[in-house]
């Protein structure tokens, strides 16, 4: 049974990389198989950092997991560890390639570069992990990565990374990390050494990119304008030469186009008089003058760090019309790298209305029409193509999951992106935006997947099962599967990736006001990055009304939310259950009840609009009757939803929320809740003439909490 936990306690697994196995009194390995004795000797010929590192680490892990006492060695070893290029087979002559050998007489990892020594060990380890013992496999094996960079934030806390966090990005295949960065000392959290970040990256074989959150709000032909770019970006690079590239998208880089088609003011910026005149702000149009821009940015970091990766994302130009798109991608200089999103921006049918994909999502694998569009320019000119793809395993489908356990869906994803690598040249991935990555069997699904040389989906998904779930591995990918397949009828509507889905059962429900539950201090969005009440968003025409779509949203998350039930009674089926299976099948319920108050928040929508446009006393009674039995519903879900958060302290939280869904959140949300029903219903129950109310009662409320 999982204990409870401390709110961040999260952190100190994730900082523990290393776990005892407990290997069976009568298991011995295969004829096949290489086993390591009660000692180890391991020789790394090569000074780097990274080897060493590498090095060090797989002896810990020796260590921990097994009571193995391994030592680093000169000359002959069990392991050896060395850098050559040569007699590599194509799945190892490249970046970060390696050539494993496990013979009768040890093991050998000959590394194409340091990050393939590296590389080499995590995969030495991850088969004993598998395996649940200290048996190798003999033979050769091949790998190198199919893509770099692999970029991913923090998941640990907003631009936090320890060195065991580092370590178990690393340990991943990840060999990039994303920091927002507002000037040389200030990242999105505050204050920041960065090339404190970028020192400790370089030892695990990781480079740090700078995501720009700077404010330059400055075009590229006004006055002294490459004195105060080279001041901003060059200086940049000055100050932090760790710095491997910088990403810029339209949200987070505006300047004061010359385009037509936009208002010279910030997205955040409104209009004098306050009202919309039809023009958007720079950041969410593809101006002409872009090219200039990201030429004149190039330029000034490119004049202190040459080889510089400089990355443009098109984000926020996905809603915008086909052409206009594909004419600033035609003029953008060649020698940048390009990021696009991966499956957004496609549209699809909801009811007696149409929906488009507004944010990131797995219930749509991709690649979508708008990837498909831009990647095609982008190989006619042979630019470098990146894209955001979310395989670190979190998306807007559920805001405060460490992950989203779907693995056959997520396979069909990487699937889908192996593909474009072939189709458009894809080669670099962002595979995690603000809310960061934190491992899992899906992360590790995900390394393999994009592994050369790595093993079939179905084959590595088994020996993961097997260590779940032990001899009932079936039982579990039965049950996943289910799971699965919940994913597939999810409706990625702003109504629920921006509003209920965010946040999960501490969403509140509103009736005559709007209530959030209070920020912590010094946190980056907060409550700020999620909507509630009747508040729809039908972004300019992308949705249809949410009133044509609200009613089969519900039927789809009902159908979501039996396949969840029915996968759940399989799992806890399982007899013998890992603390890993306790803690997936905890997730799971979590999403359970993420569906259930989905179903009623969007309930509650329908019936307080019945509400607010009754014109008689009985329609009025009725719809009054209608939300007091969903709230009172809620209240039974919140509750129950507070031993699952407790007992994993990376349920409700994410980096630049902080926590929306532990314990207190809950609580305020079924204080807030009984206030709907003590308070705010009894006011429409008075109107109701209903008994239960004195009509002699008052409603006051103190004009701090008033609309």
């Amino acid at each position: 049974m999982l204990k409870n936990e401390q709110n961040y306690d999260f952190r100190k697994r994730l900082c523990q990389p290393h776990k005892r196995i407990y290997v069976s009194v009568d298991s011995s390995p295969d004829k096949d198989e290489y086993a390591f004795g009660k000692k180890v000797t391991v020789y790394c010929n090569c000074d780097g950092v990274v080897a060493k590192t590498a090095a060090r680490d797989f002896i810990r892990y020796l260590k921990t997991a097994f009571g193995i006492k391994a030592v680093l060695t000169e000359g002959k070893a069990d392991v050896t560890l060395f850098i050559s290029s040569e007699n590599l087979g194509e799945n190892a002559n490249g970046y970060m390639g390696r050539k494993i050998t496990v013979t009768d007489c040890g093991v050998t990892v000959q590394g194409y570069d340091e990050r393939g020594i590296a590389q080499g060990l995590y995969s030495l380890e991850d088969e004993m992990n598998l395996r649940q013992a200290p048996y190798l496999k003999k033979g050769d094996k091949e790998q190198r990565p199919a893509f770099s960079p692999r970029m991913t934030h923090s998941g640990y806390g907003m631009d936090l990374f320890p060195d065991e966090y580092l370590s178990a990005i690393a340990h991943q295949g990840y060999d990039a990390i994303l920091l927002f960065v507002k000037d040389a000392t200030h990242s999105g959290h505050g204050e920041c050494d960065f090339n404190d970040i970028t020192k400790r990256a370089e030892k695990y074989g990781i480079d740090v990119y700078a995501y720009s959150y700077v404010n330059n709000f400055v075009h590229p032909e006004a006055d002294r304008a490459k004195e105060i770019y080279a001041e901003v970006y060059g200086g940049l690079f000055k100050a932090v030469p760790g710095f491997r590239g910088m990403i810029f998208v339209g949200e987070s880089i505006e300047f004061p186009s010359n385009d037509p088609h936009v208002a010279k003011r910030q997205y955040f910026e409104v209009p004098e008089d306050g009202i919309p005149d039809g023009t958007v702000s720079p950041g969410w149009y593809p101006c002409n003058d872009y090219p200039q821009w990201i030429s004149l940015v190039r330029d000034s970091i490119r004049a202190v760090k040459p080889e510089a990766d400089v990355v443009f994302w098109t984000y926020n130009f996905g809603y915008v019309e086909k052409e206009a798109r594909l004419k600033l991608l035609k003029a953008l200089p060649t020698d940048i790298s390009l990021l696009v999103t991966y499956e957004m921006f496609d549209t699809y049918e909801m009811g007696n209305g149409r929906g488009m994909v507004m944010d990131y999502t797995i219930s749509h694998i991709g690649p979508g029409v708008y990837f498909k569009s831009e990647a095609e320019v982008a190989k006619e000119r042979g630019i470098r193509l990146y894209s955001m793809v979310n395989t670190g395993g979190r998306t807007w489908d559920f805001g405060v999951l460490p992950y989203e356990p779907f693995p056959e869906q997520w396979n069909k994803r990487h699937e889908s992106i192996l593909d474009s690598r072939e189709k458009y040249g894809l080669s670099g991935l962002m595979e995690s935006h603000h809310y960061g990555f934190l491992p899992s069997f899906i992360s590790e699904i995900t390394k393999n997947s994009f592994t050369l040389g790595g093993e079939s989906f179905e084959e590595r998904y088994t020996k993961i099962a097997k260590r779940i779930a032990g001899s009932e591995y079936d039982k579990f990918k039965a049950g996943m599967a289910l799971v699965n397949e919940s994913i597939t009828h999810y409706v990625p509507s702003d109504e629920s990736q921006w509003a209920v889905f965010r946040i999960g059962p501490a969403y509140p429900l509103c009736l005559t006001r709007v209530f959030k539950y209070p920020n912590e201090p010094g946190v980056h969005f907060g409550n700020a990055i999620y909507q509630v009440c009747d508040r729809h968003f039908d972004d300019w025409g992308n949705h249809d009304c949410y009133s044509l779509r609200v009613r089969a949203e519900i039927e789809k998350a009902k159908k979501s939310l039996s396949l969840v039930k029915d996968g759940l009674k399989i799992l806890k089926a399982i007899k013998n259950k890992s603390k890993e299976l306790e803690r997936i099948i905890n997730l799971i319920i979590f999403i359970e009840k993420s569906y259930i108050t989905a179903i009623h928040a969007k309930s509650f929508y329908v019936w307080r609009l019945k509400l607010l446009t009754a014109d008689t006393k009985e329609k009025l009674a009725s719809a009054i009757r209608q939300l007091e039995r969903i709230a009172r519903a809620e209240l039974k879900n919140a509750e129950s939803a507070i031993p699952i958060v407790k007992r994993d302290s990376s349920l409700g939280y994410e980096c630049s929320m902080s926590y929306q869904c532990d314990e207190k959140a809950l609580l305020w949300k079924i204080k807030q809740t009984n206030y709907i029903i003590d308070t705010e219903l009894a006011l429409y129950k008075k109107s109701a003439g209903d008994p239960s109310v004195d009509p002699n009662r008052t409603f006051k409320f103190p004009p701090d909490i008033r609309n």
